[in-house]
């Protein structure tokens, strides 16, 4: 199956694909004035969008609403605190025990969500809105811990995730969770306090969100009624006659994506890559085959849709505009008219018996959940057993095949056995090769998140593959800026020409380190695209090249472009992560004095992160402050103990202050937290070798062979192999980092050079022609290997 149609245009063709949107002006339409106002005309649609998820986004926490909620009869324990929710004529409070025997009361006074889950939230100080520490599971009417039910329960290598403290900043609703559940919403954020006065029009996602403001409408109405004429002139946004169906999908997306806001002007008709970046399977919170494993919010996997991405189909195909779905009586119907052959023959299609009362939807868009939310797969990819066993992400057949715990994101009863049962049958009934794109998928983005660059020739031709959709293509390109070949340039310059914008602002963001003129052309280039997106991420990566040699226009677009990257930098005064990336454009910039207050602000609010501390040890060393930096670097070692980077760093400033058992110690706990840090490996091999520990020597060869390209490396273990009379073990050594593929040229040469010199002319003569045909190295290095290789075979 063919899951995305490759791109055979130039550049310059996709910059002219898209016919741009302009946001839309609502000045001529008024003030919005809240849903009361459409009632009078529009009872019915009232009724159904105040009844519906999008109605009920958040809502007071009332009398009326504690009716239906299940009364806590015991407080709960989470950590060294308790907590219990008391409900009263008011609604209810929260009343919170702590570890120091005091107490704490606080009025509820919002309650969100509803489908599946109800958050509450609480005042705090500073205007500040606080998602409580107890949530609402609205199917079983228990009450639970809201941030422990958060964790994601990863299944690879990685660190394993914790649950945060329920007065995190990333809970407080003002900061984090805000747009998505209120209409017209007014931050009203002082930076100078760190407070809030914020208001809403109303709770939940109201008319005018999708419509615009209401009150030039609202009047043309009651003028028309009362001279008894036909309203035809609406004053008011139509959102199926207006917009075309990438707008209307657009203005779904923001609140059912995973991503990053770069805007806070976003507007119904606009599209979603020109004001959003978008998660991708980069992203631990998915498998490596693309299902969810965290909360993804659907716009990922609609972007991996075939039907959606073909352009024919929509979110309001099958959903109402208050999020209902259409087809909840015959889930069937939602497939047609496209699949009219499948679902006619749906019983032979799915091999399932009519009274097993299997539908489309259960076997392509299966139901799991995380924090125990329920959501179903948008990808409608069909199902694939031999991916769980490959990945252990789950699949249909056994959500309903002895592991219907699944559901709710607990896989434990996805056995193995169980798992292979499913995969026989698929195999069986849909060929060997059923549910191959997927795997193909899934393989490369493991390869990618694991590292493993040994196999980068085979990662980058599957951007070439048929099953190479617009998600992987981004995850792929995000990814390959861990890889430290230059082999991966071309191919991933190349994705700036991709049909898809996503995709083109993946790989203008990811091609950063590339300095060369060919990029910084096509970096240019980007800089004018149809998507501000692409814009945005092509400046990113321009800024701080020196663009003298470029025409007047390239450079006025990259001025344009470089004002809506930092634009993306400045909309979020209340968020750590703002200050912190403004901290990284001052810094690549050169701005020291700028870049060190932008990395105090981050850690004003947010003192647990060690990221600006290392940012700005690091901007601090380069000034030759080596004190202030090591202070840094202490401060975070405080805050993560076992911290790779901040302990490697803090080394090579104990070795500069001559502390060489404290650099000893600080390299060895980096490589005990990451065992794969060459840079650590090195470092520590140097030190222990210079006292002939043999430890030193394994540490240094450790490091030779993690980056066999290394020459400094792969010649320091050399040289500490003379000095200690083991010279006798370099041939061995250099043979296998010549073996590997991706040796330094230097390593050829001198393997060949001391078997000539012994008079092992043909062995050396092998080893130059290797050197020859070797892919990775340079010219001039191909070129000399080939005159050495043609100069002994002259002398034979």
């Amino acid at each position: 199956m063919i899951l995305w149609k490759k791109l055979t245009l130039s550049l310059s063709a996709v910059l002219a694909a898209t016919a741009a949107t302009q946001a839309i002006d609502f000045t001529a339409q008024g003030e919005y004035l809240g849903s009361s106002d459409c009632i009078v005309c529009h009872e019915r649609f009232y009724e159904l969008w105040s009844t519906s998820h999008h109605g009920k986004a958040m809502e007071a926490f009332s009398a009326r609403l504690v009716k239906t909620l299940t009364p806590m009869k015991e407080p709960m324990k989470i950590g060294s605190e308790e907590f219990i929710v008391v409900f009263d004529d008011q609604g209810g409070v929260l009343k919170g025990t702590f570890e120091d025997g005091t107490q704490k009361e606080w009025r509820i006074r919002h309650s969100f969500g509803g489908r599946n889950v109800r958050y509450f939230l609480i005042p705090m100080d500073k205007g500040k809105l606080q998602v409580a520490p107890l949530a609402y599971y609205v199917h079983s009417g228990k009450w639970y811990d809201a941030t422990g039910s958060m964790v994601r329960d990863f299944q690879d290598e990685g660190p394993e995730d914790t649950a945060v403290h329920w007065t995190d900043r990333m809970l407080t609703f003002n900061t984090s969770c805000h747009d998505c559940h209120v209409s017209q919403l007014e931050k009203n954020y002082n930076p100078e306090d760190d407070s809030y006065e914020t208001t809403w029009k109303e709770p939940g996602i109201n008319c005018e969100v999708c419509h615009g403001p209401a009150e030039a409408h609202v009047k043309a109405a009651e003028e028309a009624a009362a001279k008894g004429e036909e309203l035809k002139d609406l004053k008011l946004l139509r959102f199926h006659e207006d917009l075309n169906l990438e707008q209307r999908d657009s203005t779904c997306g923001p609140c059912h994506a995973k991503g990053q806001i770069l805007t806070r002007d976003f507007t119904p008709g606009e599209l979603f890559f020109d004001h959003y970046d978008l998660t991708s399977y980069e992203d631990r919170d998915f498998w490596p085959d693309g299902r969810d494993l965290g909360e993804n919010y659907t716009q990922t996997a609609w972007m991996a849709n075939p039907c959606a991405t073909s352009g024919q189909l929509e979110c309001i195909h099958c959903h109402t505009s208050s999020g209902r779905f259409r087809f909840a009586d015959n889930p069937n119907q939602a497939c047609l008219p496209c699949h009219q052959d499948r679902v006619d023959t749906i019983l032979e299609h799915s091999h399932h018996s009519a009274e097993a009362g299997v539908t489309c939807v259960d076997c392509h868009m299966p139901t799991t959940a995380q924090a125990f939310m329920s959501r179903s797969d948008h990808t409608f990819r069909p199902p694939s057993p031999q991916a769980t066993l490959e990945f252990g992400s789950p699949n249909a057949c056994n959500l309903c095949h002895n592991n219907p715990e699944a559901i709710m994101g607990n896989y434990a009863g996805h056995k193995k056995e169980d798992v292979e049962w499913a995969a026989k049958y698929v195999k069986e009934w849909h060929g060997e090769n059923s549910g191959e794109p997927v795997l193909k998928q899934g393989r490369m983005i493991t390869l990618c998140r694991d590292g493993d660059w040994d196999r980068l020739d085979e990662i980058l031709a599957f951007f070439d593959d048929e099953a190479c959709d617009p998600a992987v293509r981004v995850a792929m390109l995000r990814l390959l800026v861990n890889c430290p070949l230059p082999d991966k340039w071309p191919k991933m310059r190349e994705q700036l020409a991709d049909e898809h914008e996503w995709v083109r602002a993946a790989a203008a963001a990811s091609l950063q380190y590339d300095t060369s003129y060919e990029t910084t052309q096509a970096l240019l280039n980007a800089a004018q695209d149809r998507f501000r997106t692409v814009r945005i991420r092509a400046a990113q990566s321009l800024l701080a090249r020196n663009l003298a040699g470029y025409s007047d226009a390239e450079r006025e677009a990259y001025e344009k472009a470089h004002d809506e990257y930092w634009n993306s930098l400045i909309i979020w005064p209340d968020r750590w992560g703002t200050h912190y990336n403004q901290g990284i454009y001052y810094d690549r910039i050169g701005d020291s004095e700028n870049a060190l207050k932008a990395y105090e602000k981050s850690l004003e609010l947010r003192d647990d992160i060690i990221q600006p501390l290392i940012n700005a040890a690091m901007v601090h060393a380069r000034s030759g402050n080596s004190t202030n930096a090591y202070e840094m670097l202490e401060r975070a070692l405080k805050i993560e103990p076992r911290s790779p980077m901040v302990n490697f760093n803090i080394a090579l400033l104990d070795a500069e202050f001559g502390d060489m058992e404290a650099a000893e110690n600080h390299l060895k706990a980096a490589l005990d937290a990451e065992p794969g840090m060459a840079q650590a490996a090195y470092n520590l091999g140097i030190l222990l070798a210079r006292k002939n520990d043999p430890a030193g020597f394994q540490w240094l060869e450790h490091a030779a062979r993690l980056v066999p390209e290394s020459w400094n490396y792969t010649s320091s273990y050399l040289y500490f192999l003379q000095q200690a009379g083991r010279s006798v073990e370099s041939e061995a050594f250099l043979k296998a980092m010549v073996d590997t593929g991706r040796a330094a040229p230097e390593a050829y040469f001198t393997l060949a050079g001391n078997l000539e010199r012994e008079g092992r002319i043909s062995e050396a003569q092998a080893i130059y022609s290797k050197a020859k045909l070797a892919k990775h190295l340079p010219m001039d290095a191909k070129r000399y290997a080939a005159n050495q290789e043609q100069r002994l075979r002259a002398a034979q």
